[in-house]
């Protein structure tokens, strides 16, 4: 439904260039971008909707979201790959991906290697990141943070052949004044004019095969986003025949009519709303209940 009206109504153009793919292809792979704010999912989940992976999608998210009412169950259905604090996170996390290829799990496993959003305001993260840059003689960017290896490398590691491609994606956002933006949601649906993205595809054996590649990709888009800031454009528009020109009505309108009716009940009856308010109330029982077997 988020997809609908943020494509659909939002009028919100996107603008595709470098290699994107021209036709579904629900393979497994390891998607990669630069995370500048809120809305930066909203831009995967329409690449994933059109590419045939829109359930597929797996992101990081802290442990204790596991716990929200309602939401939890369905983020932990869903795959989402839970964080620990503590010595023994990466070892979590390492468990999670090998069950999930265990049980040979679909997946858009979804990684913004900046580990935080890039916020030219946040002098904290800035300098932490410089700092780091210069321990590992990477350049220091303005546009991007420097890039962890942890969360690739794991994926890498763990799923090897279970993925078979790597999407390497550059986000920027254009206002409808001109300027380039780090929308939040509200500002996504007033002020975005277009969403500019520029696709590299990548196999996983090329990520085996140049252990840098990550730090390449990077140096990469602060290029491209340094150019954008004067231009409003990335290299290489896309041609008009890619899966970018597929009408948003097509992908979305059902599951926007199957919520709507399945909502339908809790406006036109209280035993409904009174339902579902106990629903609320309990699921956090059940799930602090079940949190042994979460682990």
């Amino acid at each position: 439904m988020c997809m609908f009206f943020m494509e659909g109504l939002s009028g919100v153009k996107f603008k595709v260039y470098g290699d994107v793919p021209t036709k579904k292809d629900p393979v497994n792979a390891l998607l990669v971008s630069n995370h500048q704010c809120v809305s930066d999912w909203i831009v995967i989940d329409s690449f994933a909707m059109r590419l045939g992976n829109a359930g597929y999608i797996h992101f990081f998210a802290k442990n204790a979201l596991k716990y929200v009412p309602l939401f939890g169950l369905y983020w932990h259905q869903h795959g989402l790959i839970f964080v620990k604090r503590g010595n023994n996170n990466l070892e979590f996390i390492r468990k999670q991906l090998k069950e999930k290829k265990k049980n040979n799990i679909p997946m858009m496993m979804t990684l913004f290697p900046e580990g935080t959003r890039f916020n030219p305001n946040n002098k904290s993260a800035i300098d932490k990141s410089h700092a780091f840059a210069r321990s590992i003689d990477f350049p220091t960017c303005t546009k991007v943070l420097t890039p962890r290896l942890t969360g690739a490398n794991i994926f890498v590691e763990e799923l090897g052949d279970h993925l078979k491609k790597i999407f390497d994606i550059t986000i920027a956002y254009e206002g409808t004044t001109g300027e380039m933006l780090r929308p939040d949601t509200l500002e996504f649906l007033d002020n975005v004019k277009t969403v500019h993205v520029h696709f590299k595809q990548k196999t996983i054996n090329e990520a085996r095969e140049n252990e840098g590649w990550l730090f390449d990709s990077f140096k990469d888009k602060e290029r491209m986003l340094v150019e954008f800031e004067k231009t409003n454009s990335f290299p290489n528009p896309a041609v008009t025949n890619n899966i970018y020109s597929w009408s948003v009505y097509k992908e979305t309108l059902i599951p926007v009519v199957y919520t709507l009716l399945l909502c339908s009940p809790l406006a036109f009856s209280k035993r409904a709303r009174m339902a579902w308010l106990q629903t609320v109330l309990i699921v956090p029982v059940l799930q602090l209940l079940a949190k042994p077997f979460w682990k």
